[in-house]
């Protein structure tokens, strides 16, 4: 075992100059970090006043303002009917939502990327901000059209003469960020330079048992099968100082 591991370590010694490859793919890593966009700022504009009605999705008569909704996003977000009808939306076993990890991953998604913030007088705006750009357009798509059918129904319930009928302004808007020196990417980063330096360390371990030159004393006289004594000078050493 000792003598396998000191010749590991002559082998890295030898092939030294070969371990600068381990910075080769962080290196690209994070060039296509810098050029790729990892957060997205989505949003979607929705006319309505701060005084309109929105029915509550967990109440068959309820409703708040929207001003007060505005101050409670949750509301409209976080409700688990909302939460089970986007899962149904997004993933196809609806049935088992219960047990599947990905409705508690969304559950923390709209949690952390989801908010409802007040454009001016008349618009308020469905925002998404995190990592995901498809999944942010589903998401501001999904809770834009539940806004306007709250608002629907909303001025159903209060019987409030509304003059003006919620709906979209325009089409969502994407906003792309770059940022290199995220934490989930500097993870990543840091997975990278662990897997390219073993990889490299691997090589060389590789090169080294691909030498089929004797290594030892012992080696030589095992596979010869004859009795050596003392040492083996190196030939390289000595054919160095004959050149001198």
């Amino acid at each position: 075992m000792f003598f396998h591991m000191k010749r590991y370590y002559y082998g890295l010694l030898k092939y030294r100059s070969w371990l600068w490859l381990a910075f080769f793919p962080p290196l690209i890593f994070l060039v296509i970090s810098s050029i790729t966009p990892n957060q997205f700022f989505i949003t979607q504009d929705i006319r309505a006043s701060k005084d309109a009605p929105v029915a509550l999705m967990t109440s068959p008569v309820g409703y708040i303002s929207m001003q007060e909704l505005l101050s409670r996003p949750e509301t409209l977000f976080q409700n688990k009917l909302s939460i089970r009808a986007l899962y149904g939306q997004l993933y196809s076993d609806i049935d088992y939502y219960r047990t599947d990890p990905q409705f508690r991953v969304l559950f923390e998604a709209v949690k952390n990327n989801m908010l409802l913030v007040k454009d001016n007088q008349d618009k308020v705006q469905v925002v998404y901000q995190g990592p995901e750009k498809e999944k942010g357009l589903m998401m501001v798509e999904f809770y834009s059209d539940r806004l306007i059918q709250s608002l629907s129904e909303g001025i159903r319930r209060s019987k409030a003469k509304e003059t003006s009928i919620a709906q979209l302004a325009g089409v969502a808007k994407v906003k792309e960020k770059r940022i290199v020196f995220e934490k989930s990417r500097l993870w990543q980063l840091f997975e990278i330079v662990i897997i390219s330096v073993i990889g490299v360390m691997l090589l060389c371990g590789f090169l080294e048992y691909r030498d089929s030159s004797f290594k030892s004393e012992r080696q030589m006289a095992r596979y010869l099968e004859v009795p050596i004594l003392g040492s083996i000078p190196d030939l390289h050493k000595v054919y160095a100082s004959m050149e001198k």
